[in-house]
């Protein structure tokens, strides 16, 4: 396996660029797991103006200049009413795959789908594991004990950490009928993927709609 590591930044820093026409500058994809370096990302992000916040719609261009667009992520209006997908295509507007938001087989937790163009592989998430869940579930009676002594501090804004669900996530996949691998896993901010299990834009097209 060939493991690439990165994390997706929407701060100042990462949104010092030309936005492609009809864009703005949404962030930035940075290579390895240390703190974000403006001058070297892997891709920059492109929100497309006027898109729906539920909805995004963006392009991922390489950092150099002129801008080439690596890919393009748009949703598709006839998804089912408990879903949204996104179609992703290439720079060349070729379609390479589906990117699927909708809830886990019981209903409890949210479930994300990488599908390649020709659905032989795909990859499927689940926001948030069961010991943070349960973790989250089980420290929430003492927020509000928690927001007073932060208001009483003379913190209006307490941190977002307070409220912060569980984020973990592992896109697995089954290869050849064996045991499924990991083809993506997220966790504190931070990215691990397979290069060789899924075309690189999908999994950096997830990673930025996961992310936003």
């Amino acid at each position: 396996m060939t493991e690439t590591k990165f994390c997706f930044s929407q701060d100042e820093s990462a949104q010092h660029f030309t936005a492609l026409p009809g864009c703005a500058a949404w962030g930035a994809l940075q290579p390895g797991t240390g703190r974000f370096a403006a001058a070297s990302p892997l891709a920059r992000v492109h929100g497309r103006s006027g898109s729906d916040d539920h909805e995004p719609a963006f392009a991922l261009t390489a950092a150099t200049e002129p801008a080439h667009t690596l890919c393009t992520v748009a949703p598709q209006a006839d998804a089912a009413p408990s879903q949204t997908v996104f179609a992703v295509h290439d720079g060349s507007g070729r379609f390479i795959g589906r990117i699927t938001q909708g809830r886990s087989p019981l209903g409890i937790r949210q479930a994300w789908r990488i599908e390649d163009a020709d659905r032989q592989c795909s990859a499927v998430a689940y926001k948030g594991n069961i010991r943070g869940w349960v973790a989250y579930w089980a420290c929430s009676p003492f927020w509000a004990l928690m927001a007073l002594v932060y208001l009483l501090n003379g913190d209006l804004h307490p941190s977002r950490s307070l409220w912060s669900k569980p984020h973990r996530a592992r896109w697995r996949m089954r290869a050849g009928g064996g045991p499924r691998k990991i083809a993506l896993d997220f966790q504190n901010g931070r990215y691990r993927a397979d290069a060789e299990a899924l075309d690189a834009n999908l999994i950096h097209a997830q990673a930025v709609l996961y992310g936003a």
